[in-house]
């Protein structure tokens, strides 16, 4: 007989549900969140395992890749899959949430969540902490802006470098305002620098590695958004079209048809919000600042005549995702053709 286990996970403590194929419980209980702990009570059950499913989340990784070295055949699963299938429960409990990935599992009603490797994980968080410092300090800069609207002091259009220079020609002459805002410039100071350093390490890491610079040629793309492709997408292969790529990063429309109603929204926005984000900024760009006239461009402006400037730069987003993802794969270079015919 098979047997099927759902871990519904959390900080401390993870509920254990183990399941026959007829769907009868064999045995479930509470676990500390630690592999070791949840390796050794799934293997003294004394049955073998046909698929063991856990919920893509914070610790989802970390237990995945503890549990696989363990030789228990751990899936990952969609979170929005788990959670509609969860919903038909009258009670959320950690048990009962247990239970229902367990017969997720044993009926096979799931989609698996890709898991990224180590080296990924640690490049989202090296994107994440400059994104973190970045909007920490724009927080600052509009916190002061502000509080100084109240004296009158109009800071006005300035560049990040000339910022402190402003606010201290501003209140110079004002000693208290100077040691209220003071500490707020100090650590702004320490927000730029370490900002700084990462921005660099992230170049750094772009332009030191083949395929960061593959992607940078690419007309809009830059060693930010060349890195976090690689560290998001992490597995190529694992996508039988590059077309998937824009719905896999919520690219593509909403599709609405049942019974004499059939429309299209906006996109989706399922997928990794960091990458959408960089890769509608390099179309900006693409379309907005580069003067070259290529290819890409001249189809962006094309879909722009027909449709809108917002919908041809998604559309131009999602292009670029899709020749990223074949330069990947097919391990050539860019070659734009606008480009060829004008030289």
């Amino acid at each position: 007989m098979k047997y099927y286990a759902g871990l519904d996970v959390s900080m401390e403590e993870t509920w254990v549900c183990i399941m026959s194929e007829d769907g009868e419980i064999y045995h479930e209980g509470a676990v500390p969140t630690e592999i070791d702990d949840l390796a050794l009570y799934l293997s003294s059950a004394g049955v073998e395992f046909d698929r063991v499913g856990l919920e893509a989340g914070p610790c989802s990784a970390w237990l995945y890749q503890g549990l696989l070295e363990q030789g228990i055949p751990i899936i990952c699963i969609d979170a929005r899959h788990a959670n509609a299938a969860l919903k038909v429960q009258n009670f959320k409990t950690d048990k009962n949430d247990a239970r229902g990935i367990a017969h997720i599992m044993r009926t096979g009603w799931y989609r698996a969540s890709h898991v990224k490797s180590l080296e990924s994980q640690k490049i989202r968080v090296l994107l994440s902490a400059r994104k973190i410092l970045l909007s920490k300090r724009i927080d600052i800069d509009n916190q002061i802006r502000g509080m100084l609207k109240v004296f009158g002091h109009k800071v006005g259009q300035v560049t990040a470098l000339q910022f402190k220079a402003r606010i201290c020609e501003l209140i110079e002459h004002d000693k208290e305002l100077t040691a209220y805002i003071d500490p707020l410039l100090s650590v702004r100071e320490s927000i730029i620098i370490e900002w700084n350093r990462l921005d660099k390490t992230i170049r750094d890491l772009a332009c030191n590695d083949v395929l960061c610079r593959r992607f940078m040629s690419v007309p809009g793309v830059g060693p930010l958004t060349a890195l976090l492709f690689k560290a998001t997408i992490d597995n190529p292969y694992r996508f039988k079209k590059s077309a998937n790529i824009g719905v896999h990063l919520g690219l593509t429309p909403r599709k609405y048809a049942s019974g004499e109603i059939d429309y299209n929204g906006g996109i989706t926005k399922c997928g990794d919000t960091m990458m959408r984000t960089h890769l509608y900024e390099a179309a900006q760009v693409l379309m907005r600042r580069t003067s070259k006239n290529t290819a890409l461009k001249s189809w962006g402006m094309d879909v722009a005549k027909r449709t809108s400037k917002k919908c041809a730069t998604v559309a131009v987003a999602r292009k670029i995702a899709v020749i990223l993802h074949r330069l990947w794969v097919d391990d050539t270079e860019f070659y734009d053709r606008g480009t060829s015919q004008q030289a």
